[in-house]
């Protein structure tokens, strides 16, 4: 949603709810009393409104109880018609402030119980909740910060839960959006089209694991049906689920405790590994960055990359990343056309849960040869 739609939005709301009646009436109320004042006193040898400009002013400064008294009204009916208008205007301007006051109260009470869409853009979605998504909560705030990054929460979480985090962090705006992830029109709340990545957590409120996964994975192809261009990244309870995620087109896919066999072994044949990876992931410490690589080192070696920014910038370089998206046979094949063959091989693929929409592979090349030629498309990562 841009900016001019945001006003139309507010215009309609403020026409709803009776506001712009009231500026007209108040403003009618005002030409009248401006007029006969003017009038009134027109042949008055005293009067001190001389002109329809300087009755305007007076009924203005009256009108919003600022009353300088640098002009004033001198004859009886003049001073009548003055009082009739004070009166009236009065009434309305009260009404008028707490029209004004209910409506952001309103809304201050809808966004708590997230029922108002958001109008962020390029912001990360957080779909779900269950035990450790306060961690991720904090960790994710900690690396964004210094940045305008927009949170949007999506799940069934309590007002009182909500508005803990909210003081929790007071230093980040979190929206929210209260609903099942899975229904389109609560995502088009978190505004999902405009979005830069999506996260789905297994929701452990009120399900089982089992459960969870299939929600999980119902949940992307939502998502990508809203928001194809969107990444979305979702945790799995149980690795077998995998083949649901990746027919789903979903572009990460995280296995919960996924490593713990890997570095309870590790821990009792090299027990500094898992010290140091638990050491180089510590979210307080930020070691972990990506960058892009400097366009001077573009076509060049990976040797050159890494003595430089050890040399120059105190970085090491520990590998590098490159997304890649590949053609998908809906770019060749349209169920839709009038071409039956088409019609055909979209069924068969669909029914073999194959994707007709392109795909995208994200490869990391971990301390690549040092003779690897950089490509334009990678991104660094960097122990600082």
């Amino acid at each position: 949603m841009n900016k001019s739609e945001a006003i139309k939005g507010w215009v309609r709301r403020l026409r709803n709810e009776g506001v712009l009646d009231l500026l007209l009436v108040l403003w009618i109320i005002m030409t009248i009393g401006a007029l006969s004042v003017y009038l009134l006193d027109y042949t008055n040898p005293n009067r001190q409104i001389t002109n329809p400009f300087d009755a305007f002013y007076w009924a203005w400064v009256t009108m919003t109880t600022v009353g300088f008294g640098d002009m004033v009204p001198q004859g009886v009916p003049a001073r009548i018609a003055a009082s009739i208008m004070m009166f009236a205007s009065m009434a309305l301007i009260s009404f008028f402030t707490a029209t004004i006051s209910s409506i952001f109260v309103a809304r201050k009470i809808r966004e708590n119980k997230g029922l108002v869409k958001i109008v962020d853009k390029n912001h990360y979605v957080i779909c779900g909740w269950n035990d450790l998504a306060d961690e991720l909560l904090e960790a994710l705030i900690q690396q964004l910060e210094g940045t305008n990054t927009g949170i949007v929460l999506v799940n069934e979480l309590t007002e009182e839960e909500i508005d803990r985090w909210r003081s929790q962090f007071k230093s980040r705006d979190l929206g929210f959006v209260r609903g099942d992830f899975t229904q389109d029109e609560v995502l088009e709340k978190a505004n999902i089209t405009q979005a830069e990545a999506v996260l789905i957590l297994p929701n452990l409120i009120k399900i089982t694991a089992a459960e969870a996964d299939e929600k999980t994975a119902l949940a992307v192809y939502s998502i990508k049906a809203l928001a194809p261009k969107v990444k979305v990244y979702a945790y799995l309870v149980h690795h077998e689920n995998r083949a649901n995620l990746r027919r789903a087109n979903a572009d990460g896919i995280i296995v919960a405790d996924e490593y713990g066999p890997f570095l309870g072994a590790t821990q009792l044949h090299n027990p500094g590994i898992p010290a140091f990876l638990n050491e180089l992931l510590d979210s307080d410490h930020h070691h972990l960055h990506t960058l892009s690589i400097p366009r001077e080192f573009v076509g060049k070696p990976y040797g050159d990359l890494v003595e430089h920014m050890f040399s120059q910038e105190g970085l090491t370089v520990l590998g590098l990343h490159m997304e890649e998206k590949s053609a998908g046979l809906g770019e060749f094949l349209s169920a839709d056309s009038g071409d039956y063959l088409d019609q055909f091989i979209a069924a068969k693929l669909k029914a073999a849960g194959k994707s007709m929409q392109e795909e995208q592979k994200v490869k990391v090349r971990i301390n690549p040869d040092r003779e690897y030629v950089l490509n334009e498309n990678e991104t660094m990562i960097v122990l600082r």
